[in-house]
C-alpha cells in the first residue's frame, strides 16, 4: 500500500492571476515581460537533456519521445541546441543568427535531415515539431554533445553553461542558443559507466544554468546509460549497484542516477522494433544451446555466416538491440514458446529500465512541474522588481508578499528548503538529508515519508513521527540556517499527517 492519494494545492493558478493584476497596473515596458514570465509559466515543462559525445544522448531522446527522430550519427543538428516541442503540422523550422527561419519536412526515416539548408555557424537553434501528445507536457531541449571534437560545439555548450574554460563562452555561441538551454526547468544527464571530475563539474554548471536561481538537484536526475555494458554476469544488477555508488557521489548535483540500456528503451519504445525481428529471435531461439552460447560470446560470433539464421536479419538484430537485448528476448521465446511480439516488446522495455525512468519524468519532473515552474516565475518577478523604478517595483514586491501568505506557498518553501539542502548549501546529517529529498521527489505517502508499502495507519504515524523529530531538530540540535530547514521540514510532516487522517475533507499539502 502507498495510502491515499494526496491532492496537493497548485501554486501557478495563484502566480498567474498576480500576473495579470501586474500586467495591468504597471507601466507597458514592465508589463511586457511579465507577460513574458506569464507565458512560460503557462507553457509546457522545460526538459534539458545533456551529456558527453557518444553517451547515447540521441537515444535516449529518442526513448523519451518515442520516435526516433533525433539522430543517433554525427550531423550537423547534433551540433547545435534543438528543441522538440508539441505541433499541429510535423515540420522542422531551422532559425538561424539573421533572424531568417527555414523550414524544413523530416527525411523519409522521420528524422531530422542531415542538410539543413544552411551552414551550422549560421543557426541559432533547431525547433522539431511533433504531433506527439507526450510534447504537450514537455519541452526536450537537446544540447550539443560536451567534450565534442568541433571546437565550436564546444564553444556552444560551455557558452550556454556560463563556462569560460579552454574555448571561450562567447565563440561560436548565439544568444537564441543560451536562451534556449536557460529556459529548461529540469535537467537530465546522460553518463556512461565512469563519472569523470568534469562529469560533476559540466552537471552542476548545466543546472545552474537552467533556470538560474531556482536550480536545484531536485530537477535534476542522471541516466547511467549504456547498462548493458557494464562487465559482469549480470550486467543489469551490476549496473543498478553502479548506478547506487554515482547516486552518492553525485548527491549534490542531482537527485538520482538510474541505469539504462538507451539502445534498447529506444528500439522498443519507437517501433523500431519490429514483427520481423521478433520473428529472427525466435529463430535464434530454435538454435541448439551449444550454438547460442558461442554466439552471444561477441558480436562476430553472432554474425558468423554458417549459422543457419539469415545474417542480415542478424545484423539488424544487433543494431537494434545490441547483444544483451537479444539475449533477454531469446531467453523469454525459450521460457515461453507461445510468447507474442507485443509481450516480447514490454519485456525488453522492462530490462533496458525505461519505466523508471519514465516513471520519473511522469511523476516527479510532471508532478512537480507546477512547483518548478511557479518558483520560476517567482523567482523572476522578484529579479524584475530589482531593476525597476520605485513605482512598479513596489507594486511587485507587495504582490509576491502576498503571494507567500498563502497556505500554497508551503510547496515553494519545501523546495528552496531541499534545494538549499541537496546543493549542499546546508549540511544535515545522511539520514535527514534523504528524509528531505524523499519528501520533496515521492510520489505517493509512502515515497514521500520513505516507507513504501506502508499501511494507512502506518503512515499516519510516520508523518507524525517526522514532524516530532524535526521540531525538536529545530529547537536543540541546529544552528540558525538548519532551523530555518527544520521548521519547514516539519510543517509538511504535519500537513501530510493531516490529510491522511482526513483524506476525504478535501485537504491537501500546502
Amino acid at each position: 500500500m502507498t495510502g491515499p492519494a494526496l491532492a496537493p494545492r497548485r501554486m501557478s493558478p495563484l502566480v498567474s492571476a498576480t500576473c495579470q493584476r501586474l500586467i495591468a497596473t504597471t507601466p507597458p515596458d514592465v508589463a511586457g515581460q511579465i507577460r513574458e514570465i506569464l507565458g512560460r509559466l503557462q507553457g509546457p515543462l522545460q526538459l534539458a537533456v545533456a551529456g558527453r559525445i557518444k553517451s547515447g544522448k540521441s537515444t535516449v531522446v529518442n526513448g523519451l519521445i518515442g520516435r526516433r527522430v533525433s539522430p543517433t550519427d554525427i550531423r550537423e543538428c547534433t551540433r547545435m541546441v534543438t528543441r522538440f516541442q508539441y505541433g499541429t503540422v510535423d515540420r522542422v523550422e531551422v532559425r538561424k543568427l539573421d533572424g531568417t527561419t527555414l523550414t524544413l519536412p523530416y527525411d523519409d526515416d522521420g528524422v531530422i535531415p542531415a542538410d539543413l539548408g544552411c551552414e551550422p555557424h549560421e543557426v541559432a537553434v533547431v525547433d522539431a515539431y511533433l504531433t506527439y501528445e507526450m510534447l504537450r507536457h514537455v519541452t526536450i531541449i537537446d544540447t550539443p554533445g560536451l567534450a565534442s571534437l568541433d571546437a565550436q560545439s564546444v564553444g556552444r555548450t560551455q557558452g550556454m553553461l556560463g563556462e569560460t574554460g579552454g574555448v571561450s563562452a562567447l565563440d561560436g555561441v548565439d544568444e537564441q542558443s543560451q536562451i534556449a538551454v536557460s529556459s529548461a526547468e529540469a535537467v537530465l544527464y546522460v553518463l556512461t559507466q565512469s563519472v569523470r571530475a568534469d562529469d560533476a563539474e559540466a552537471l552542476n554548471a548545466f543546472r545552474r544554468a537552467s533556470s538560474g536561481q531556482t536550480s536545484s538537484p531536485i530537477n535534476a536526475l542522471a541516466i547511467l546509460n549504456k547498462a548493458d555494458q557494464v562487465t559482469a554476469d549480470e550486467p543489469m544488477k551490476a549496473a543498478i549497484e553502479l548506478a547506487r555508488e554515482h547516486s552518492h557521489t553525485l548527491r549534490h548535483a542531482v537527485s538520482q542516477v538510474l541505469p539504462l540500456v538507451g539502445l534498447v528503451a529506444e528500439s522498443t519504445g519507437t517501433g523500431y522494433f519490429s514483427e520481423a525481428d521478433a520473428q529472427t529471435l525466435r529463430a535464434v531461439a530454435t538454435l541448439d544451446d551449444v550454438t547460442r552460447q558461442m554466439m552471444f560470446m561477441s558480436t562476430d560470433l553472432f554474425t558468423r555466416p554458417e549459422i543457419g539464421v539469415d545474417p542480415d536479419a542478424r545484423e539488424r538484430l544487433l543494431v537494434k538491440l545490441d547483444l544483451y537485448g537479444i539475449r533477454v528476448a531469446v531467453d523469454a521465446i525459450i521460457a515461453d514458446g507461445q510468447i507474442s511480439t507485443g509481450e516480447l516488446r514490454t519485456i525488453l522495455e522492462s530490462a533496458s529500465g525505461y519505466p523508471k525512468l519514465r516513471a520519473i519524468i511522469d511523476g516527479v519532473f510532471s508532478v512537480r512541474a507546477d512547483d518548478i515552474k511557479s518558483a520560476v516565475a517567482l523567482s523572476a518577478l522578484d529579479s524584475l522588481a530589482a531593476k525597476c523604478a520605485p513605482g512598479p517595483r513596489d507594486l511587485i514586491y507587495d504582490a509576491l508578499e502576498e503571494l507567500y501568505q498563502h497556505p500554497e506557498a508551503q510547496q515553494l518553501r519545501l523546495l528552496e528548503a531541499a534545494t538549499l539542502v541537496t546543493s549542499g548549501k546546508v549540511d544535515l546529517p545522511d539520514d535527514m538529508f534523504d528524509e528531505v529529498r524523499n519528501l520533496v521527489t515521492g510520489t505517493n505517502p509512502g515515497e514521500m515519508l520513505g516507507t513504501p508499502g506502508a499501511s494507512s495507519d502506518e503512515l499516519i504515524t510516520a508523518a507524525l513521527e517526522g514532524a516530532g523529530r524535526w521540531r525538536s531538530f529545530a529547537t536543540f540540535g541546529s544552528n540558525p540556517t538548519q532551523a530555518r530547514i527544520a521548521h519547514i521540514i516539519h510543517r509538511s510532516y504535519f500537513l501530510i499527517w493531516q490529510q491522511l487522517r482526513a483524506p476525504n475533507t478535501g485537504g491537501a499539502i500546502s
